[in-house]
Formats: structure tokens, C-alpha cells, sequence
């Protein structure tokens, strides 16, 4: 599909909730195929995607379940693509990526940064990195390990995530994934973190008219 008739196909899909409604709604209501607005933007989320927080060590999972959640975003006037990610630690978090970024680009001591240079970071429990003008200090009680569930059948990958903060509040997370071949595109990117309710549900479902075309 073409990002012109994505967008037509994304706009006909949209049919938004009551405001009354809408108004008890938060992002944990939203499905594949709904629909959200973000500072004035509207998308559809065209994915939902699954962390489930796992043993540094061995992956294997913990007592209890700790998941976080990513939606990938579909902006149904620009055609671009964003992610939002929410969890709940006492009370609900979100936080929306910024930009991706290149390994190439993070530099640490001058030169490019290595999964080794992350792991001797993470070891020491202290570290910083350098990426587009902006220092990003190691975060020992941010960066964890996930089983990453990308669709109902498949079977999870097994990823690390090295956090980072800058002073500014912005965060640096660098993925290192132990299966290189299957991993997502994406090496590391900056997030900010923002207000739950700048986040608006418009609609949490796509249309049944959508699902039968989907499952088709």
C-alpha cells in the first residue's frame, strides 16, 4: 500500500468514540486499528507491540510479570510513522520517541559504541555516552532485559536495553538483541517522556468493516 492510499484508507477507518466516552478512555484502551491524538495530530495505530521485563542474565521470566507496551503510530495526514510506549509503575507512564538513532552515532571515549563498551558500563554501574550534541549519562535502574513479543505466534526475541538520561530529561536507549537476524530495524533511539492524558483516545477499535478487510 502506497503512503497516499494508506492515508485515504487510514481516514476512512476512523470513526471516533462520544466525547463522553472517549473522556474515560486512556491509552490502555487502545487496539491494533484504533486510533489516538497527540498534541493536536491524529494517528492510527497500526501495531501493538510487547516487553515482558526478564532476568538480566538468562532471560528467564521473573515472579511476577512486568510488561511494556509499544504502539506503533501511523499519522493519517503526513503518512509518518512514530512510537509511544506506556506502562504502568504505580501509575501510568508514556513516553514517545523522538528520533532513531545509528550506532555509529553514539559515541563513547571517541569512538563509535560497542555491545562490549555497554556491557563494561552496565558492569560498572556508571558510564556516559555522547549522541548529536547531548550527553546521556548510564542509568542502572532503567535498563533491563525483555522477552519482545512482535505478533500472537511468534516466538518472543530476547533483548537488552541499556538506558541512558541527558540533563535536559531526554533518554537514550540502545537495543542490543540476541538474535541478530530476526531483530527490528531499529539500533537505538531518544524518547521524552509526556503527560498520559496528552494522549486521546478517539477511537479504541478499528471498524468492523476494517477487521473483516484485514482478515482477508
Amino acid at each position: 500500500m502506497t503512503g497516499i492510499s494508506q492515508r485515504f484508507a487510514a481516514v476512512r477507518g476512523l470513526s471516533p468514540l462520544p466525547a463522553s466516552e472517549a473522556l474515560k478512555l486512556d491509552i490502555r484502551d487502545v487496539e491494533k486499528g484504533g486510533y489516538v491524538e497527540i498534541k493536536g495530530a491524529t494517528f492510527q495505530v497500526v501495531d501493538v507491540l510487547k516487553y515482558l521485563e526478564v532476568k538480566w542474565s538468562n532471560y528467564k521470566k521473573k515472579k511476577s510479570d512486568y510488561w511494556v507496551y509499544e504502539l506503533q503510530l501511523f499519522n493519517v495526514k503526513t503518512g509518518e510513522t512514530c512510537f509511544v510506549e506506556w506502562e504502568v509503575d504505580d501509575e501510568l507512564e508514556v513516553c514517545e520517541t523522538i528520533a532513531e538513532v545509528k550506532l555509529r552515532d553514539i559515541k563513547h571515549n571517541g569512538s563509535p559504541v560497542t555491545t562490549r563498551a555497554l556491557d563494561e558500563i552496565a558492569e560498572a554501574e556508571y558510564g556516559e555516552v555522547f549522541c548529536n550534541g547531548t550527553t546521556y549519562h548510564y542509568s542502572e535502574d532503567d535498563t533491563w532485559a525483555a522477552l519482545f513479543y512482535r505478533g500472537k505466534e511468534e516466538e518472543p526475541l530476547k533483548v537488552k536495553m541499556y538506558e541512558f538520561h541527558s540533563n535536559g530529561g531526554e533518554f537514550l536507549t540502545v537495543e542490543a538483541w540476541d538474535d541478530e537476524d530476526s531483530k527490528p530495524e531499529r539500533e537505538a533511539f531518544t524518547s521524552r517522556e509526556i503527560a498520559s492524558n496528552n494522549v486521546k483516545v478517539i477511537q479504541c477499535q478499528p471498524t468492523p468493516t476494517d477487521r473483516k478487510e484485514g482478515n482477508q
